[in-house]
């Protein structure tokens, strides 16, 4: 059996990233790549990696990879994986979101596709049974022809926890093309999620082909009787609701169907966690393998969650429907604070994951 080298730059959320690979079969974890050597050699030592660098480009140009996992901030993901691509790497695996910005996104996936590589976006809840249940009923009629998918989350962030949620819609729906997207930001105060602009809440409404519409949005608080993080997807003959079983269990979803033309039911969450970045690995293998046809988590379905994502930002930009394809390439919700659209009313900078949550007096 083919064994796989993987390497992973950014060590924070990557950690996860070498725990999936080291308890996968088909893959041994070469090197590690990180500017911080304290956790670089706890993380290396922990998972026995022989391969240590503070320097990418020094870890792509020795260790002849496979695989790289791109876990930095999102703000350099496009920088890191277009540095990837350079090598003869058979699969990139960049966290999500892909860029702050469409031109970005683009950039990294044109450039993976003409060199042969296989990009991936770090969307792993698509792997929960839950999702995987609800995809498959909703695929097979179960509440009809989809209309809505509504979803929110009260805190965290568009590109934070949003992108996320924005993802698991499209998966739910059978990953369809998004068509437009309408949206509204509120950017009051000085915040940040991992060094860059965050919005304080937004919402928008995105139409995709098939002619469902998401709505969704982050940071207003709770919505409703359904939970926080809830799937509530309505048809025109029956309801679906993915929503955490245990509030405080964020991920522990269960699935409940009212349909016209069968069973009604109720299957609350196992208890048994998913291991999605083992399940990432594992499903990576037999992409490359050629064992199956597509990973879940390809980029060419991430694409599609970057458009909602900037054509929401775009939206609230312009004061304008925003249409799919986007036009515009820069990252807007940073334009739009630039231009002064968006201004800061309660100064004093605070981020929200450095690398989790600081207080406001903390951060500058």
């Amino acid at each position: 059996m083919t064994t796989y080298r993987a390497g992973v730059i950014g060590l924070n959320l990557g950690q996860s990233h070498v725990r999936g690979f080291d308890e996968a079969d088909g893959v041994e974890v070469a090197a590690v790549c990180d500017i911080d050597e304290s956790r670089l050699e706890d993380v290396a030592d922990q998972y026995d990696v022989p391969g240590r660098y503070t320097d990418a480009t020094a870890m792509l140009e020795t260790e002849s990879l496979d695989i790289v996992s791109v876990t930095t901030p999102a703000a350099l993901h496009p920088m890191m994986t277009l540095l990837a691509a350079r090598y003869p790497v058979q699969a990139i695996i960049s966290e999500k979101p892909l860029a702050n910005s469409m031109g970005e996104a683009d950039a990294m996936l044109a450039t993976c596709n003409a060199a042969g590589i296989k990009l991936l976006c770090g969307y792993q809840g698509r792997h929960m049974r839950a999702f995987e249940r609800a995809r498959g009923l909703i695929a097979d009629g179960a509440i009809g022809k989809p209309l809505v998918v509504k979803v929110s989350v009260d805190e965290g962030g568009l590109l934070n926890q949003g992108s996320h949620l924005i993802d698991r819609s499209l998966y739910l729906l059978g990953d369809p093309e998004p068509l437009w997207v309408l949206g509204q930001v509120q950017r009051e105060t000085d915040r940040y999620e991992r060094g860059y602009y965050c919005e304080d809440l937004c919402f928008c409404i995105a139409a995709v082909e098939g002619g469902a519409r998401i709505v969704y949005d982050n940071d207003i608080g709770p919505g409703g009787d359904v939970g926080n993080r809830a799937f509530v997807v309505t048809g025109d003959d029956g309801m679906l609701i993915v929503e955490p079983s245990i509030p405080a269990i964020s991920m522990s979803y269960g699935v409940q169907l009212i349909s016209g033309n069968r069973d009604d039911l109720d299957e609350p969450w196992d208890g048994v966690e998913t291991n999605f970045m083992l399940a990432q690995a594992n499903e990576l293998v037999a992409w490359l393998n050629g064992d199956i046809d597509d990973h879940r988590q390809n980029a060419h379905h991430a694409i599609k969650s970057q458009s909602i994502l900037m054509g929401l930002y775009e939206s609230a930009r312009t004061h304008t429907l925003v249409e799919v394809p986007i036009q515009t390439k820069l990252a807007p919700l940073e334009a739009a604070i630039n231009e002064g659209s968006l201004k800061v009313r309660y100064p004093g900078a605070y981020d929200i994951r450095r690398p989790f949550v600081y207080a406001k007096d903390k951060v500058g």
